[in-house]
Formats: structure tokens, sequence, C-alpha cells
């Protein structure tokens, strides 16, 4: 008997000391990769995009990009982009991913958008580039930011109509948005490799790096995340957000993704009631669909801009 407790007892304080590990790592800011500098990105998984993220930075800057700041709704500074057009026909609001930034995530389809007639809106996610923030809640507190985007975007520059879009965590990000009452002018979410809840992410990511099941420590880093960071791993879950859905979706994801499931988007997608489209690329890794398929991506967004927006031809 004292030695099954001596056992119980060991495994929960390895529990609790990997469950803060996992928070502490996943959550907790970091010093950021220096984007804008190439020479320091060699080594690192961006070495490849470090061309592209300059053309990215150049093209923000020859369009006039305009720096905005927001207070959020926790007290934190917040930082985007505006790039505005004449004559908008809408405006497109970008949420980019984990540890990333709209250079890398975003910075092909800019253009895109742009030239469709779009206004753009890009914030610097919660503990990313200017933001501040001392912890990343995986879209629990960076949806609620990305409401109060919205409806910045809505006092400063009109009610353009919307369309919300998001790749990786900002996929979920804005999925967790898809059964609350958003203003009217937003009317349609596009989204590309989001994961299911943050919970479901880290417990992958945990057994994947450590080959353990991922409970108790997943637990236990709920504990932590609960204790410092005030949100639970288990707050959100784009499966329920869609089941209430009334907005229509574009969700896009590659099958050889083996970061985030392309399993995640196909259960978000099937638990979703709204109008619906899915596209799972063959050969794509984490958010690199669009590169494997750019026409053909391109052609699924512009048909679902026209599908849901007015004015377009």
């Amino acid at each position: 008997m004292q030695i099954l407790l001596f056992v119980l007892l060991a495994l929960a304080i390895l529990a609790v000391f990997s469950g803060g590990y996992v928070f502490f790592v996943a959550c907790r800011r970091m010093k950021e990769h220096p984007w804008l500098e190439p020479e320091k990105l060699k080594g690192t998984d961006y070495e490849k995009y470090a061309q592209h993220i300059q053309n990215s930075d150049r093209w923000l800057k020859t369009h006039h990009a305009q720096d905005v700041f927001m207070e959020s709704h926790d007290g934190y500074r917040l930082h985007g982009y505006w790039v505005p057009v004449s004559d908008p026909k809408g405006t497109v609001l970008l949420a980019h991913g984990y540890r990333s930034t709209m250079l890398v995530d975003f910075g092909l389809i800019f253009e895109v958008y742009h030239k469709l007639g779009f206004n753009l809106l890009l914030p610097e996610q919660r503990c990313h580039g200017q933001s501040g923030g001392r912890f990343i809640t995986f879209g629990v507190k960076e949806s609620a930011d990305m409401q109060d985007w919205i409806a910045f975007h809505n006092h400063n520059y009109g009610s353009w109509q919307m369309i919300i879009s998001g790749l990786s965590m900002g996929a979920s990000t804005m999925l967790y948005l898809a059964d609350l009452k958003l203003p009217e002018n937003v009317k349609g979410i596009i989204v590309d490799c989001g994961f299911t809840s943050p919970a479901a992410i880290l417990s992958k990511v945990f057994t994947s790096v450590t080959h353990l099941p991922a409970i108790p420590s997943i637990w236990a880093a709920d504990l932590f995340a609960r204790i410092f960071a005030g949100f639970s791993l288990y707050e959100k879950d784009s499966r329920k957000s869609l089941a209430k859905s009334k907005l229509p979706v574009l969700m896009i994801h590659g099958l050889a993704d083996d970061f985030v499931p392309a399993s995640m988007t196909q259960e978000a997608y099937d638990a979703c009631t709204s109008e619906k489209e899915i596209y799972l690329v063959e050969g794509a890794g984490h958010g690199i669909s669009y590169l494997r398929e750019p026409d053909r991506y391109q052609n699924l967004v512009k048909a679902f801009l026209k599908r849901y927006l007015e004015g377009m031809a």
C-alpha cells in the first residue's frame, strides 16, 4: 500500500512539473525572431522565408501601412497596421499564427485582397511584435482581442462589410468567434490550418515530443493557465463554436501538416451548422497550402468573397 501511495505521489509531482513546463514554455512571452534581419534568421525554420519576409515588409511600406493602436479588454496596448484602398469593397481582418508574424503568414495574400478592393486590418496578436501581453492564450483571449479590433475598425473607419480570416492559431482565434453575436458587417470567416482547442493542440504536441500520454500533464498545465494567465485550455473549442455558427465559413488545411493535423479542421467542418466549404490540400505542410496551390487557393477565396459579399463582380 505504501509503495502504491509513493508511486501515485511521484506521478502527481511529475504531472505538476511537466504541466508547469508545458504552460511556461508554450504560453509565456519570449524573445521573437529578428524577422527583418536575414542574417539572424540563418539556422532557424524561417531562413528559407527571409526574402519573402523582406518582400512582405516592403509591400506594406510601399502601400503606406499605417500604425494603429488600441487597448485590449484586459488593459494591454495592441498594435496593428491599417492598409486602406480607395473606394473599398470591404475590409479583411487577418490574424497571424503562434509565435509568427503577418509578414510570414499573409505576405503573399496581402496583394490579392488589396487588388480585389479590400482594406487590410493586420493586428499583431498579443505577446507578438509591438503588442503587449504576458501570456499567449492559444486563441482564448485573442478572440476577444479580435472583437475589439472589429469594434475599432467600425468606430474609426466605418462599417465596411468584413471578412475575418486567420492562419494556425489565428484561424482558431477567428473560429472561436463563430457563435458570438458580431456586428452585422462581419459577413464570413476564412481560415487555414486551425486547431480545435488549446488543450487538443498542446496534448498533440506533448505526446509527439515525449511519446507519453498527455493526461494528466495537460490537466496540470490547465491549472497553471488558470492561475497565472486567467484562462483555461478547455475554455474554447472550434467544434462547439461552429455548432452554433450563423456565418459562412471556408476552411483550408494541408493534408501533410504534421503540426496541426488536418483531422482537426475536418472535425470543425463536420460540427459546423452554417454554410461551409472545406479545401484539403494534398502534400501541403503547416500553413503552406497557398504556396502549394496558389491559383486554386485564390480562386476559392475569390469565389467565397463573391458569394457572400456585395459588389463583387
